[in-house]
């Protein structure tokens, strides 16, 4: 055959997953769970010995083979007897019991062979197994004999009435034998004692009459057996649950002994059996798969498996029994014949150790699961059973299967002296242009070639002039960690960190850096001074990297109360503590830098992260998008992307399996962190991702409450009681970005889709999960749930703008959505703003989602000003809100400081699009109050913390036409009263009043308050709006052939900045003049004729920033 069977390149994990059988699905994630795919077959002859082989050899196996008929001394009580103590020690080391009964019968009969008996094998065996010689209709009478029994055991209610004194002849397991096993008269019992009845004095014994009722209930689907419990029995397995009450079948297919007489039809009867009884039949024992069929997905368990001694490796001679069993080493069995568990007798047994043969036999069967060996054919047989022929290769430098068939003469091979030794990779390269000395590429390879990828980084330098590299590598490894400061200012500043900025992502867990950070203290320094990072292993030799951009990040949040505890870590005069947190950054930088690609961690990714932040925090998003690109290559470089690739066990006791399951929650976290980094700053800057949209997802981590003790907690979700964990706010964000991978492929179609359907059907699904997205209102408070509630509406509202703004030029619908959706943003924003302190005026959510809303409502009205006019009051209001808090962040944040130019110009643009002016006899820009303001809803930050729930907010209008602004917005666009979007009299930000063509927007005391205040707002927009005209559009102009607008792209990657009329930058310098700015806010300083500030920049001619300076609306 060219092919093999699909499940025999199908991970245990995901044939879980598809199994049919309770059991089934069990048993793979137990062989999972416990890195074992060995079955013991426990060829005993006492139940003493029974039972220590199971305590023994019971961590090391998934399945225990029995004998019952074979042990002498076996216990049949349901409730103590043997089988019951077995099955407590399959719930104390995790592993099922299969009693190889080996049924052969008519139906009657085995199914009480099967159910009843002196054994009662059902109520102990999880697994049986039968030889269908009778037939296959031995198999259907199994299966309705389990069934019923489960049924029974799942509502059995057991009452046991006994009354009267019992008499001692009534019970025959109570006569006593003699020696020869002839039954003794009653008068040769008791030592010859004879008792008549009457005591010693003559008289009768007292007759007591008692009687006993005793009843027993069994919830339904228990999976514990409900004979067979005793004390003790509270030991569970970790990390798995008890397996269901479900018994299964292995139908006896094949066998090892030499002479079987098994025919060929005989094994395809089994499988046409096992077909027709899928609920019951898991598999088969046998030699080989036998799945042929695409729906099988049968497990195989097969006997006759020996191990080589110890020191002869697997392809050590192994000896029959001289009885007719042959044997076959794991690897064989595994490999070749696509078995799934190895069963192993007398190779354990009868060793001088049970215990650490059964260990070693684990070993041996999982690695030859995890790794394939090969025959060394060309094409082997693995690469067959992948359809990967043209691709077999054995080495670095070997011929493919390809070449090999070409590279014969005659067909034959040739011989390796024949190979021409400048066939290796430095020979190669060599041609290109490099030295074969000095340090270079060549020297690098020739280094690597026959590198194993596990060995330590200290193997590499085997030479001398290589040794001096290592001492440099050690000296500038030591340099570098010199730059830490004293750990009591690393755990203050990790204190800082993981309260003031960890919310955000979630990126780390605390526990987890603090134990790193105690074991990085314990390495003596000797080994740091003579060995140097590549004494250290792999996760704590980066560790100080992700320490520097822990304290770096650290460092831009801190209070002003904390300032004087860190002054003594400036080492130069007039340096602040960005500039510190600047050289903290690039040390860690040169740490990963320093030890390269190889080995890399879980560790190294979240350093990658972590700098990531830390440059787009201090406004260099550009150096964060390749940073983040990188730590996403890096994460593919150690597997985070496929669950295939997750890490193993140190050691199979149940710590180091819970521990390992924790570690791959880690790791599936901090992909998915980074799957959301990826589509989204690619949305808002316009740029390429990096994790390819057709890739599957791995899955995702589990909102499971952090343990205590991650060695003896399983992972768990928590439940509805519990309360979030800043996880439960990263999964829902991850939920939220994910229809952006849906965008950008919409984005490919341009602004005129063929149809609108997908735009249309994503809108929907987003307001699906709009509406049912939490509040996280009404929970126990934590330090980080007041700063993570604003985020999540901002995220969604993104996702609306991202979805429109390819189409708002050309399509109505998207302009009235995106107009929506930045308002939304807006709302968010202005409560997010307030939820934060100062020093997190950094924060790039802070900028790019106000700045693109408001260049998307701007651009809307400027070029559409006759549309949307309910909404023109709450976009002017909601502009000069963000324009007052880019002023208070400028302080801090780069971006902000840049893009307050540019509002300017947009600002003239607007207002005279829309015909606003300031009120008559006056000049100035509309008051603004001071940030230090005590108005209590003057000021931006001044609102109430949550954010409001806008589930109406798609479906009305903000200011719908003649209605009271106030009781508008109170009631239609912020449900909650004071909430970001709620206007109040004489208070307003928007104060004075605002002239609108001829009439007034009033927001202040005035007789146009109440009922036809807003009647007024809205007349005032339509009579400015109505008889304005843009003027003539550019010849031949297409609107369609505008591009998407990415507003926070163009201020960063496209230099996006202001000239005004005396041709001097609008940049921040020129802003903070008040003077210079008061008639720039409403173009009072510019008459009919003068230019307006012209937008520059290395934007095409297709943006609508090129428009904007063409098309003049004056």
């Amino acid at each position: 055959m060219s092919t093999r069977h699909p499940t025999l390149a199908t991970p245990f994990a995901e044939r879980a997953n598809q199994a049919t059988h309770p059991l089934t699905n069990y048993l793979f994630r137990l062989m999972e769970l416990k890195r074992s795919n060995l079955c013991l077959s426990a060829d005993v002859q006492s139940a003493r010995q029974l039972l220590d082989l199971a305590e023994k050899a019971g961590p090391a196996i998934v399945v225990f083979k029995t004998h019952y008929d074979l042990i002498s001394g076996w216990d049949y009580n349901p409730q103590t007897g043997t089988g019951a103590k077995l099955a407590v020690l399959a719930r104390k080391h995790g592993f099922l019991i299969f009693e190889d009964r080996k049924f052969v019968d008519i139906g009657k009969t085995v199914q009480m062979q099967y159910t009843a008996g002196t054994a009662r094998i059902i109520e102990w065996a999880h697994i049986t197994n039968a030889n269908i010689d009778a037939g296959k209709d031995m198999v259907r009478a199994l299966a309705e004999a389990a069934a019923k029994w489960k049924e029974r055991i799942n509502y059995e209610v057991k009452t046991s009435v006994t009354v009267g004194t019992p008499v001692l002849e009534h019970f025959d397991d109570a006569e006593e034998l003699s020696e020869d096993g002839r039954r003794l008269d009653p008068r040769e019992q008791n030592g010859g004692f004879y008792r008549d009845g009457r005591d010693a004095d003559g008289r009768k014994g007292s007759i007591v009459s008692i009687t006993t009722v005793t009843q027993s209930f069994e919830p339904v689907d228990s999976p514990r057996l409900s004979k067979n419990m005793t004390e003790g029995d509270e030991v569970l397995f970790p990390g798995i649950e008890e397996p269901p009450s479900d018994r299964g079948l292995l139908l006896l297919a094949q066998m090892s002994s030499r002479g079987c007489l098994m025919t060929k039809e005989y094994t395809q009867a089994c499988v046409e059996a096992a077909r027709e009884h899928k609920i019951f039949v898991m598999g088969f024992v046998s030699q080989e798969s036998l799945n042929t069929e695409p729906e099988d997905n049968f497990i195989h368990m097969t006997p006759g498996c020996k191990l080589p001694p110890q020191g002869e490796g697997e392809n050590g001679h192994v000896e029959g029994d001289g009885l007719g069993q042959q044997y076959n080493t794991p690897s064989k069995l595994i490999n070749v014949c696509g078995v799934d568990i190895v069963i192993v007798g007398r190779g354990i047994t009868t060793a001088m150790d049970p215990q650490k043969e059964a260990e070693r036999y684990q070993r041996e069967a999982w690695r030859a699961y995890l790794r394939p060996s090969c025959d060394r054919k060309l094409p082997c047989t693995n690469c067959l059973g992948r359809n990967k022929q043209g691709a077999c290769t054995y080495e670095t430098g070997a011929p493919t299967a390809k070449a090999h068939r070409s590279n014969t003469n005659n067909g034959a091979p040739i011989s390796p002296e024949a190979e021409d030794p400048q066939d290796s990779i430095p020979s190669k390269v060599v041609n290109f242009g490099y030295s074969y000395t000095g340090p270079s590429t060549l020297g690098f390879l020739a280094k690597i070639e026959g590198a194993h990828p596990d060995e330590p980084l200290s193997t590499l330098n085997p030479t001398s002039g290589q040794q001096d590299d290592l001492f440099n590598t050690r000296e500038r490894y030591k340099s570098l960690i010199r730059q830490l400061p004293a750990r009591s200012y690393i755990e203050k500043l990790g204190d800082i960190y993981f309260k003031g900025f960890n919310w955000h992502y979630y990126g780390l867990e605390r526990d987890i850096f603090e134990k790193q950070l105690a074991d990085w203290y314990k390495l003596p320094f000797s080994l740091l001074t003579s060995g140097g990072p590549q004494a250290l292993p792999p996760d704590l030799r980066v560790f100080p990297g992700l320490v520097f951009q822990v304290l770096a990040m650290a460092l831009l949040v801190l209070t002003p109360g904390d300032d004087h505890l860190f002054e003594s870590l400036k080492y130069a005069g007039n340096m602040s503590f960005e500039d510190l947190a600047v050289d903290y950054s690039e040390s860690g930088v040169a740490i990963l830098s320093l030890l390269g690609k190889r080995q890399m961690t879980l560790t190294t990714v979240m350093a990658g992260f972590v700098r990531a932040s830390f440059l787009k925090y201090v406004a260099q998003v550009t150096e964060a998008w390749h940073a983040i690109g990188g730590a996403i290559r890096d994460a593919q470089e150690i597997g985070l992307h496929r669950d295939s690739l997750d890490p193993q066990p140190r050691s199979d006791d149940a710590e180091s399996v819970l521990e390992n399951q924790w570690e791959i929650q880690r790791r599936r976290r901090m992909w998915m962190i980074l799957i959301g980094w990826d589509v989204h700053t690619g949305l808002i800057l316009g740029r390429p991702i990096t994790i390819s949209l057709g890739m599957t997802p791995p899955t995702l981590p589990i909102d499971a409450p952090i343990p205590k003790d991650r060695s003896k907690t399983p992972v768990l979700p928590r439940g509805e009681n519990d309360p979030p964990t800043p996880l439960t706010r990263s999964l829902w964000a991850h939920e939220i970005i994910l229809p952006l991978r849906e965008v950008l492929e919409l984005e490919k179609e341009g602004p005129c889709p063929k149809d609108f359907y997908r735009v249309n059907r994503l809108h929907q699904e987003l307001l699906d999960l709009d509406a049912r997205t939490p509040s996280f209102d009404g929970l126990p408070e934590c330090h980080w749930l007041p700063f993570v509630r604003t985020t999540l509406p901002q995220l969604i509202a993104f996702n609306f703008m991202a979805l429109h703004r390819p189409y708002i030029f050309t399509r109505p619908k998207s302009r009235t959505e995106a107009l929506r959706a930045s308002l939304r943003m807006l709302h968010a924003q202005k409560a997010h703003f307030k939820s934060l302190p100062p020093q997190q005026h950094r924060a790039h959510s802070l900028f790019f989602g106000t700045f693109d809303a408001i260049v998307m409502i701007a651009s809307i009205y400027i070029l559409f000003p006759k549309e949307h006019p309910d909404l023109v009051f709450e976009s002017i209001q909601q502009f000069d809100w963000s324009v007052e808090r880019f002023e208070i962040m400028s302080v801090r944040n780069g971006l902000a400081k840049a893009a307050l130019g540019v509002l300017r110009a947009i600002n003239l643009r607007l207002r005279r699009s829309l015909g606003i002016s300031s009120q008559p006899g006056t000049s100035a820009k509309p008051t603004l109050p001071s940030p230090a303001s005590t108005t209590p809803s003057a000021s931006v930050g001044d609102q109430n913390n949550g954010p409001s729930p806008y589930s109406s907010y798609w479906e009305t209008s903000i200011l719908p036409s003649g209605a009271n602004p106030e009781a508008a917005t109170t009631s239609s666009a912020s449900p909650q009263p004071g909430s970001s979007s709620t206007f109040t009299n004489g208070s307003s930000i928007f104060s004075p009043s605002v002239a609108v063509g001829g009439g007034v927007y009033s927001t202040g005391n005035s007789s146009n308050d109440g009922a036809d205040g807003g009647a007024a707002v809205t007349a005032a927009a339509t009579a400015a709006t109505a008889d304005f005209d843009w003027g003539t559009l550019p010849s031949g102009f297409d609107l369609a052939s505008l591009q998407p607008i990415y507003a926070t792209s163009d201020l960063i990657y496209n230099d996006l900045m202001t000239m005004g009329d005396d041709s001097s930058p609008s940049g921040a310098a020129v802003h903070s003049s008040s003077t210079a700015l008061a008639g720039a806010w409403d173009g009072s300083d510019m008459g009919a004729a003068a230019l307006p500030w012209q937008f520059e920049g290395d934007f095409g001619n297709d943006s609508v920033w090129n428009l904007f300076n063409q098309y003049k609306s004056f």
